[in-house]
């Protein structure tokens, strides 16, 4: 009995969420990707400024046929003017702050090319991350052009 009102009122969340979303004009974003742990955003679309702890959406256009076409929320964890180091696959910003390790393999055991770079990102980029350490990221891709950002996504829940 129990399983089925925390069911019920889970699909009525569901509902509601989708309500509120079209109603909002897709201002409202659900997140169904382990990549990133917040799964509920308020999107402001086209936001002036990203800065550092912000999260994205975004759809790249030129990072890897794997993800061509979809639409990603990650985080920004390194941000244009800082100066990002990679050593032996650990990623740091400004040299203290620790970002996290690349792995070898996908989840897939598909060999995983890590993002080789030390010095100050590029005007107009930022380096993304997701919170689950087998997101596909910046650790393998690189840098992403701010350009491609549509939305800046405020967690919810």
């Amino acid at each position: 009995m129990l399983k089925l009102k925390n069911f019920l009122k889970s699909l009525l969340l569901a509902f509601l969420v989708l309500l509120v979303g079209a109603e909002a004009s897709g201002r409202i974003a659900v997140n169904l990707s382990p990549s990133v742990r917040p799964r509920l955003f308020f999107l402001v679309m086209r936001p002036a400024m990203i800065k550092k702890g912000d999260y994205v959406i975004f759809k790249p256009a030129h990072i890897d046929p794997y993800i061509n076409g979809k639409t990603l929320v990650k985080k920004v964890t390194c941000d244009e003017g800082d100066h990002l180091t990679e050593t032996g696959k650990k990623y740091f910003c400004n040299g203290t702050v620790y970002l996290g390790r690349a792995k070898d393999f996908s989840l897939k055991e598909e060999r995983l090319q890590n993002f080789v770079y030390n010095g100050v990102i590029p005007k107009g980029f930022c380096f993304v991350e997701g919170s689950n350490i087998n997101s596909y990221d910046s650790r393998y891709w690189g840098f992403l052009r701010k350009s491609d950002i549509e939305a800046r996504a405020y967690p919810i829940f």
